[in-house]
């Protein structure tokens, strides 16, 4: 039990290292881009902004400690961490303005929750290549200790 606290612990920091440092790269690509009327809203509501990335990094980075898990299957693993990312992320990055809400721009709002479903998609895909490519040099390394024990 103690184990599982201290990695559900590792990934809900590691979730809001990624919320915080995906906040700031927003904000230099705002500053960078010439999006001052957009840094200056953040920085009125600088509190709210940054709990709002903590949360959405706790949802998809804290949530990805399933995979360290045998059960459920992988797809069903998929499926959840995706629904709890995306269940927090959008109604946060509606809420602060991340993302604009028009009721009458219905179609806009679908084409918007479609590209963020995308963003997450590509993202997830880049850590799962990444650490399929460690297993397999962990696993790499076993084989040539295993060897070297053996011979």
């Amino acid at each position: 039990m103690k184990h599982i606290v201290k990695l559900v612990t590792k990934y809900i920091l590691y979730g809001i290292s990624i919320g915080c440092t995906s906040f700031v790269l927003m904000c230099m690509s705002f500053y960078i881009g010439g999006g001052e009327e957009i840094l200056v809203s953040i920085c009125k509501d600088f509190a709210r902004q940054s709990v709002g990335a903590m949360l959405v990094g706790i949802a998809c980075g804290g949530t990805a400690v399933i995979y360290q898990f045998n059960r459920p299957s992988q797809l069903i693993k998929v499926i959840i961490h995706f629904c709890v990312g995306m269940g927090v992320f959008y109604p946060v990055a509606i809420n602060l303005g991340w993302i604009p809400f028009h009721p009458d721009r219905i179609i806009q709002t679908v084409l918007q929750f479609l590209s963020s479903c995308g963003i997450f998609i590509v993202v997830w895909f880049c850590f799962f290549l990444f650490n399929r490519k460690e297993a397999k040099r962990i696993n790499q390394r076993l084989k040539e200790l295993e060897r070297g024990y053996k011979g």
